[in-house]
């Protein structure tokens, strides 16, 4: 199986799986809505801190300097912007290495 074949398949069960769970499941209501819209920031810093550190636990300048900067604008909630502030860091990162 080709690497590509691999991510469209990847991607087309999350987004299978979200348009179900959009279109079956109840929005969740009290503490679990609570509990569901704080998921988002740890989910990120537990995904930030393993690329960050790597498999061999040195740190690459530009994916610190991408995580930095994505990390001063998660707080806004745009995708976009983070995403944009994240690739920044990292090409600054790069540059400073």
């Amino acid at each position: 199986m080709s690497i590509a074949v691999l991510v469209g398949v990847v991607a087309a069960v999350t987004v299978g799986s979200r348009l179900v769970a959009i279109a079956v499941v109840p929005p969740p209501r009290g503490r679990v809505a609570t509990v569901v819209d704080r998921l988002p920031a740890p989910l990120f810093a537990v995904l930030a801190a393993v690329t960050v550190l790597g498999s061999d636990r040195s740190v690459d300048p530009a994916v610190l300097g991408g995580a930095l900067a994505a990390l001063v604008t998660v707080r806004r909630r745009s995708l976009l912007l983070t995403v944009v502030a994240g690739f920044a860091g990292a090409v600054a990162g790069n540059a400073l290495a």
